[in-house]
Parts: structure tokens; C-alpha cells; sequence
């Protein structure tokens, strides 16, 4: 694995989850609804408002991956969450709006994310794959101070691809004026980052914080890490 990486001169990462911190993202988020909403919440317990704000945020990221329906999805998270805690759906809209207002302007760093990258750019181009709307990925970047230090940002909703295609790869790739060998590509998904990565033919590093295990395991990840900072000595 150490020889594939000689031939490295540019690392690409996914957005959520590798560089931006959804747990800390969506903790803040759902702190923000219960001062905002706190005449509705007030006699239910925290932890069945925690509950079903999380489940109604793994339902609508499920979807959206699995539709591409961005609107539907959007108000269904907001349904769901007040459907579990028997609270009127009037008020979905309005949360909805809060959310989008809010959500991507965060600070939700991965613990280590901008320093790695600045210690990075020092010897490496770097670029960004994400399946996403663009205005709030790049939102995502600019609030954790990082967008400035990609050469590259590759956006699914910009070019009409999804991970695990290999062609947003390729695309992310040529945009560097670098061929797939010549690529990284760090993720936190198996199914999504990595065995796409495999597809394109690039490098592959899988983010993995969690210790999951994969269904398949034919296709392993050249490298995994449970750190950010781990690339760092990855590399070396």
C-alpha cells in the first residue's frame, strides 16, 4: 500500500462527516428548536425530543440520497419529528425555514479538519466530492474556515453526479489536471466514499471513527484511520 502512495499529488474528501461534524451540527440545531419552540416542548421529555429529531434526520439523509427529491424530503424530516412527539404539523414549515437558515452556518469542525488540511496543502493538491446542494456545502466550508484551502470543489448538485459513480471522481480528479492514480480520496461512507473511490480507480482512505465494519469485504479501503490527524502519518 505504501507504493500506491508514492504516487499521491492530490488527496479529495467528502464534506459530511469527514470535514464537517454533523453530530455537532445537528446537537446545535436541535438546542436552537428548543429555545425557539419552547412553549410546544416544554411538557415533553428531552429525551423523546432527542430521539425523534434524530431518527427524522437519518429518515430524510436516507432519502435524499435515495430520491434526489430535495423539497419533499426537506419538510418530510420536520413531519416526521413532530408526527413521533404528537405535535400539529403547522408548525413544520416554520422549522424547516429555521433549519435551512441555520443548519450550514454552524461551526462543526472535525476535530483536527483544518489543521490537517493546512499541513497538507503544503505538499499535496486537495479537492472536495460531495453529494449535496452546493449552497449549503460550500456554506458548510466557509463556516469552518476551509473552503479557501481546496483547489477543487466538486459538487453533485453542480454536475449532475453522485458518489459512488465513479464519473463525479473522474470529474473531481480532472479538475486537478490529475489522473485517478494520482488520487486520495478520504470518506467517512464505505458504500458511498469508498467503493466508489475503488471504482474510479483512485487511492482510497476510509474514514472510519466508529470502528463500523463493512457487509461486503472483497473491496477493502487501501487505508483506514479513526483520526483525521492519522492521514498525517499515513502519508508520511
Amino acid at each position: 500500500m505504501a507504493k500506491k502512495l508514492t504516487k499521491i499529488k492530490a488527496i479529495l474528501f467528502d464534506i459530511d462527516d469527514t470535514l464537517f461534524d454533523r453530530n455537532i451540527a445537528q446537537s446545535q440545531m436541535l438546542e436552537l428548536f428548543k429555545r425557539e419552540y419552547v412553549d410546544i416542548f416544554s411538557d415533553i421529555d428531552e429525551h423523546m425530543i432527542n430521539t425523534a429529531f434524530l431518527e427524522a434526520d437519518r429518515y430524510s439523509t436516507e432519502a435524499f440520497f435515495a430520491t434526489g427529491l430535495v423539497d419533499s424530503v426537506r419538510i418530510k424530516r420536520f413531519e416526521i419529528f413532530l408526527a413521533m412527539l404528537g405535535i400539529e404539523q403547522e408548525h413544520a414549515r416554520s422549522m424547516l425555514n429555521l433549519y435551512l437558515d441555520n443548519y450550514a452556518k454552524v461551526d462543526a469542525e472535525m476535530e483536527g479538519a483544518k489543521a490537517v488540511l493546512k499541513k497538507l496543502a503544503e505538499k499535496y493538491q486537495l479537492g472536495v466530492i460531495s453529494n449535496g446542494l452546493a449552497k449549503a456545502q460550500y456554506q458548510k466550508l466557509d463556516s469552518i474556515g476551509i473552503k479557501n484551502i481546496f483547489e477543487s470543489i466538486t459538487i453533485s448538485e453542480e454536475v449532475g453526479l453522485q458518489k459512488p459513480d465513479p464519473r463525479i471522481f473522474w470529474k473531481a480528479g480532472s479538475g486537478l489536471d490529475r489522473k485517478p492514480e494520482e488520487c486520495l480520496y478520504v470518506g467517512n461512507s464505505y458504500n458511498i466514499d469508498i467503493l466508489g473511490a475503488i471504482a474510479a480507480g483512485m487511492a482510497s482512505c476510509w474514514f472510519n471513527p466508529g470502528g463500523n465494519r463493512p457487509v461486503e469485504q472483497e473491496r477493502k479501503p487501501d487505508y483506514e484511520i479513526s483520526s483525521l490527524r492519522d492521514i498525517l502519518k499515513t502519508i508520511k
